[in-house]
C-alpha cells in the first residue's frame, strides 16, 4: 500500500485558489487545470480533484443547495 502524506499549508493554499476558480461541475480529475496543478503539486488528479470536493463541503453555497463533500470513511486495519 502505497504511503500517505499529509497536505501542506502551500498545498492547501493552492487547492483553494484553484477551488475558488473553478465551477462546481468542473472539480472532477479529468479537468485539464486540475491534471497541471496536480503534476505540479506532486500529487494524483484524483486527489486533488478529492480535496476541491472537500472544500466545497464547506462551501455555504454549495451546501445550501443541497450538496456536499466526501463523506468520513473509517479504514480498518
Amino acid at each position: 500500500m502505497p504511503v500517505r502524506r499529509g497536505w501542506t499549508r502551500q498545498e492547501l493554499l493552492v487547492a483553494l485558489a484553484l477551488y475558488c476558480r473553478t465551477p462546481f461541475g468542473k472539480l472532477h480529475s479529468k479537468n485539464p487545470e486540475i491534471i497541471k496543478f496536480a503534476k505540479l503539486l506532486g500529487r494524483t488528479p484524483s486527489a486533488l480533484a478529492m480535496k476541491l470536493t472537500n472544500i466545497a463541503s464547506l462551501d455555504p453555497t454549495i451546501t445550501s443547495s443541497g450538496r456536499s463533500g466526501l463523506k468520513r470513511r473509517f479504514r480498518s486495519r
